[in-house]
């Protein structure tokens, strides 16, 4: 099977315009404005995903508990150090995995706020970076505020000290 693809544009300039004129009719009023009902859909779209990171959140914590206690009682009853770090290991990687979901929540939060509010942001866009300042820097690490949350600190933080117990106990033995 050949496909053989046009050489330019199916559309003339001036109908290409046309069909952007009618797009843009039809996503805007009068005044420009972004129409209710496509404000609440585009609302809706960054709810789900707001929600999507919320459920990731707590996979990764129900995940993490197993792996911890597998690998915290294994170190324990094996007198096995390599396997406590292991445990400590899952703990520091689901940590900061579960931060970045909640700096990734944060950060839809601030785009849905401002799509609620009527603010600039382009019909449908589901970019969180449009709702930072203009010129801030994009970090795909968590940062301090997400890594101290109490979603985060008070799961993340006992089982890394609960780790480093048994891996100084297993050292020092």
């Amino acid at each position: 099977m050949v496909l053989g693809w046009p050489a330019g544009a199916a559309e003339d300039s001036q109908a290409q315009n046309q069909t952007l004129a009618a797009i843009q009719s039809a996503l805007f009023n009068e005044a420009g404005a972004v129409a209710p009902e496509d404000r609440r859909q585009h609302l809706s779209f960054i709810q789900a995903i707001i929600t999507r990171m919320s459920q990731a959140s707590s996979s990764s914590k129900t995940w993490l508990l197993p792996i911890v206690t597998a690998t915290y009682g294994y170190a324990i009853a094996k007198s096995s150090i390599f396997v406590a770090l292991l445990g400590l290991l899952a703990v520091l990687v689901f940590g900061v995995l579960d931060a970045n979901y909640l700096k990734q929540e944060r950060a839809f939060r601030k785009l849905y706020d401002e799509v609620a509010a009527g603010r600039s942001i382009p019909a449908f866009s589901l970019n969180p970076a449009l709702a930072s300042p203009a010129g801030s820097r994009v970090n795909y690490w968590p940062d301090w505020p997400d890594v101290r949350s109490w979603a985060v600190a008070p799961i993340y933080g006992p089982l890394l000290l609960a780790g480093m117990g048994i891996g100084a106990w297993l050292f020092y033995r």
